[in-house]
């Protein structure tokens, strides 16, 4: 049976049969005239020397109702930007787009300034290029849809594009954000950071500051930390936004801040879209790729500090410590769940490595709680809104939208 059970607090869009695609994309072709759709892709220069983004890039070229695409890479000298506007025109194919180069000389100063201004500066991060992509679109004056999603994945298909675009374009609908999902599963599951620390910390908070309506807001969301979603320019265009991981969690918080809950939905994307999967890096269980621990810290931490700001005024230290006493028996009660939803769909399911993923996001948590002292629950990178910080530097709209190249 198909699943279309609704949570109190967030519409969920469910997947319940097969659409006609190309239907789908012809009726937003009238409505974009209106309120034209921009894809936002941020990516680090590796990604074009990987099969993904080629591939979504060719996809994308026959993406009638998506009139822009703006690629926010890093990670790149002169001679690979040069590489990666070439891959990008051989595969956009004529379609309209840009290309900000957040590490490049131009942007780099951009961030100087900003720097000098008193706000955030340099920060490499997915998060720096989603909130260097908006504010290049608000200094043009674009004021329709960003469609956003990740650059790695595997079989990407446009139904993702369409069904995210859909329930912001289609006038009997009205919603502002949609936030996509999917499941993280082929012959075993994945998504451990969602599953194994996001989803028992948000329990844990719970546990401690009670049914917070933050909190609860949170806990709505099926797969939190996805990187697919659709939001309304006149909305992003204010909100707060961190350089690095916590992009996703804190995207959530400013649409609870920001929109009322009948203009936010999440979408069922449909069938597994393969990513590329990052090994768990620990000490004490050997080094497979690095970062995904350390992104795990910052998400948590990001997390922390949203939940905590709407919190009673409390000493952070105590609230996290006691937050973290409660995520490990709560990560031990999501730990045998996973394990028994793999055992009962035949899929292979190894307990240790399971086991040292949570052992590893405990000693995350405990290096954010030691840290406390020294920062409080500061985010590395956390950026005013574009809208706020364009009108508060004369001239960096200017310089922005300069630093564009065309593809």
């Amino acid at each position: 049976m198909a699943d279309f059970y609704q949570h109190a607090r967030v519409p969920t869009l469910h997947h319940l049969a097969h659409a006609d695609s190309s239907s789908r994309e012809n009726e937003m072709l009238a409505w974009a005239a209106d309120k034209p759709v921009t894809l936002l892709l941020p990516a680090l220069y590796a990604e074009c020397e990987r099969p993904a983004l080629p591939r979504i890039l060719e996809e994308v070229s026959q993406a009638g109702h998506i009139s822009e695409v703006i690629l926010s890479m890093n990670g790149m000298d002169a001679a690979e930007h040069e590489r990666a506007l070439r891959l990008c025109r051989q595969n956009l194919k004529g379609k309209k787009a840009h290309l900000l180069w957040n590490d490049g000389p131009q942007l780099s100063r951009v961030y100087e300034r900003m720097d000098e201004a008193g706000l955030a500066g340099p920060h490499a991060g997915k998060g720096s290029n989603i909130w260097m992509g908006i504010a290049y679109l608000h200094a043009r004056g674009f004021n329709g849809i960003i469609v956003s999603h990740d650059t790695d994945i595997l079989n990407y298909s446009r139904d993702l594009l369409w069904r995210l675009c859909y329930p912001l374009l289609h006038p009997r609908m009205g919603y502002r954000f949609a936030k996509g999902y999917y499941s993280r599963v082929s012959d075993r599951l994945y998504g451990r950071v969602t599953r194994l620390l996001i989803f028992p910390l948000i329990q844990a908070c719970r546990d401690v500051l009670g049914a917070k309506p933050l909190i609860e807001h949170l806990d709505s969301y099926r797969y939190p930390l996805s990187g697919e979603f659709a939001a309304d320019m006149s909305a992003l265009k204010g909100f707060s936004l961190p350089g690095g991981w916590g992009l996703e969690i804190a995207i959530l918080c400013e649409a609870y801040r920001h929109l009322h809950g009948d203009q936010q939905c999440q979408v069922d994307l449909g069938f597994h879209f393969e990513h590329r999967h990052r090994s768990l890096s620990h000490d004490e269980i050997g080094v497979n790729e690095p970062g995904l621990v350390s992104a795990a810290a910052d998400v948590a931490r990001c997390l922390a500090y949203q939940v905590l700001r709407e919190a009673e005024p409390r000493s952070a230290e105590g609230m996290m410590r006691l937050i973290i006493e409660r995520y490990r028996p709560r990560a031990a009660e999501w730990l045998q769940r996973y394990e028994h939803v793999a055992l009962l769909n035949g899929l292979h399911h190894d307990h240790a490595e399971e086991s040292a993923a949570v052992s590893a996001f405990g000693h995350a948590l405990d290096r954010l709680l030691q840290s406390l002292g020294d920062d409080e629950l500061r985010v590395p990178a956390m950026r005013e809104s574009p809208a706020k910080t364009l009108a508060k530097i004369p001239g960096l709209a200017e310089e922005i939208i300069a630093s564009a190249v065309v593809i």
